[in-house]
């Protein structure tokens, strides 16, 4: 390790480790046997710049908080990239308008734009529940926001053989 940040353990008590400094995360049995490790330094797609959080559910879906590329990526239980979550959801619409008062004139003035507000900004932890719920602690914005996984269900008929099969011809 160069310096352990966030770890969690899945549910057949494997720990997963935040390798912060290497750019990695590694997965250990419970008695400290060394399973694999993932990642490398960068920006790409599943490559990582100071992870400081991992996350599994209950599908074996491991979730990196990517802090150094203010970003959440998710992996598949062999530590396949699947996608990434950059905090891009829209905002939530309680309030209509946004406004900053300044105390000295009693004046209201417009606040920026609030729409880049809503990306990550060092994203320092991420936990995720039975429900589906991704939570993820906005460090830099000082803020936690929360994400549901959705699955989309198939039909038997999506699971069928295509109508029409490759068939190889021999001469």
């Amino acid at each position: 390790f160069n310096m352990p940040w966030g770890l969690t353990v899945d549910e057949l008590g494997d720990v997963y480790v935040a390798d912060w400094r290497n750019d990695r995360i590694q997965k250990f049995t419970a008695d400290g046997e060394f399973i694999f490790a993932f990642g490398k330094s960068g920006s790409g797609n599943g490559e990582l710049n100071r992870p400081t959080d991992v996350a599994v559910d209950e599908h074996g879906d491991i979730y990196v908080a990517d802090s150094g590329n203010d970003r959440v990526q998710l992996f598949n239980s062999e530590s396949r990239y699947v996608q990434k979550f950059l905090g891009d959801a829209t905002l939530s619409t309680v309030a209509i308008e946004y406004m900053m008062t300044n105390a000295g004139p009693n004046r209201l003035r417009d606040m920026a734009d609030l729409e880049p507000q809503k990306y990550f900004r060092r994203p320092g932890g991420v936990a995720v529940n039975g429900d589906g719920l991704m939570f993820v602690a906005d460090n830099g914005s000082y803020r936690v926001q929360v994400y549901q996984k959705q699955a989309i269900p198939l039909t038997e008929e999506q699971f069928s053989a295509p109508r029409r099969s490759p068939t190889l011809h021999q001469e």
